[in-house]
């Protein structure tokens, strides 16, 4: 499996993942301008747009450690844009879902929510 195909298993996973908490799927490899979005989905009330980061174990920084600033910052570009274009108007944040892959092919999933911790973001009103 290339890169392509195993970070769309990632989304997928993700979406799944998603889904089973609850959530309602809007979107999927969402595109703003140049930038992509991964999902954007309702958290009960709040729009979340999700960056999906999948990874083996053993691939330099795990998947949820790989969003530094800079990605968090076009994340956050890229979800401002997408908030207008939907004319969205409530709160929103963005979270990151991590898949991974263990030297077993299993995959774990973890949600880490609301990543921007204060940056900017939350509500179009």
């Amino acid at each position: 499996m290339n890169h392509l195909e195993f970070g769309a298993e990632g989304e997928s996973i993700a979406a799944r993942y998603l889904e089973d908490l609850g959530w309602h799927i809007l979107d999927r490899n969402i595109r703003v301008g140049r930038d992509e979005l991964d999902i954007s989905a309702m958290d009960g009330d709040e729009l979340v747009i999700i960056e999906v980061r999948t990874r083996s174990i053993g691939v330099l920084l795990p998947a949820e450690m790989s969003v530094g600033p800079q990605k968090l910052r076009k994340i956050i570009r890229a979800a401002r844009k997408y908030v207008e274009k939907i004319s969205y108007r409530g709160n929103w944040r963005i979270d990151v879902v991590a898949v991974t892959e263990n030297k077993d092919s299993n995959r774990e999933v973890e949600l880490f929510s609301n990543v921007t911790m204060g940056m900017e973001g939350g509500f179009m009103g």
